[in-house]
């Protein structure tokens, strides 16, 4: 399953896209990886593989929102592949 994490604005001084993706692959573990990255606009986005369907893909992508809240970056989208727009992590845990 293909999710995408969306950054509608600047990541707080003191955190990079580098450090999100480190979340986001320790998260994960073995289960999926960050499989490419771009920035533009204002705008950045890290693309995920989660390696399982169904109910455990869902508990992933729910996983990879708590983690995102935690970290202080609740605002951050997740767009897995079958949706439009995506939500904000905070909307998802």
């Amino acid at each position: 399953m293909f999710v995408e994490i969306i950054g509608d604005q600047h990541l707080p001084d003191a955190v990079d896209r580098d450090d999100v993706e480190e979340l986001l692959e320790q998260t994960l573990g073995d289960e999926g990886s960050v499989t490419g990255a771009g920035t533009g606009d204002g705008r950045w986005h890290l693309d995920v593989e989660i390696d399982t369907d169904g109910q455990q893909a869902q508990f992933l992508v729910q996983r990879l929102a708590q983690a995102l809240v935690d970290a202080g970056l609740g605002w951050v989208r997740v767009r897995p592949e079958a949706e439009d727009a995506g939500l904000p992590a905070s909307a998802l845990v």
